[in-house]
């Protein structure tokens, strides 16, 4: 850490983050032994409350701590897309604190409907997203655990 922070301070980078997509307790734990992390990156979606879940263990303490949040796997490698739109994935992303989604987009109209689901964000209320958690993990054949997430220690 000593060498990030020195290049840090000689200006050859702005920022110093880590990621990871495999367990949210290392994640947890990573942003607790050191403070002065600028930014996270993390998955961030609706089925992750259902499976080792980072949005339970890792997101509040970035939170607390005040750290920049970049959220990935928004759309859950597209398994989510069989029971969300991709503007649900968004949103409910975003509505957990994330600063930044990183969502993939195969054609330009899917990047540019990405654009305006951010442009014109607004949090969801916690009904809403209540319904999209449900609908994310039990609705129209969607499952959970290392069958969807199988990026994640099982």
């Amino acid at each position: 850490m000593e060498a990030f922070e020195a290049a840090k301070k000689a200006g050859k980078c702005r920022f110093i983050g880590f990621t990871g997509h495999f367990d949210p307790e290392t994640h947890a734990a990573l942003l607790k032994a050191y403070d002065r992390w600028d930014s996270v990156l993390m998955p961030i979606h609706a089925a992750d409350h259902a499976y080792l879940s980072f949005e339970k263990t890792a997101l509040p303490v970035a939170i607390e701590k005040g750290i920049g949040i970049q959220g990935i796997k928004v759309f859950c490698k597209a398994f989510l897309l069989r029971a969300l739109s991709p503007r649900e994935c968004l949103e409910y992303t975003l509505s957990m604190g994330a600063h930044v989604a990183v969502c993939g987009a195969g054609t330009q109209g899917q990047m540019e409907d990405n654009i305006r689901t951010a442009q014109s964000f607004k949090p969801l209320a916690a009904a809403e997203l209540a319904d999209i958690r449900k609908r994310a993990t039990v609705g129209q054949g969607v499952y959970t655990g290392p069958g969807m997430e199988y990026w994640k220690k099982a």
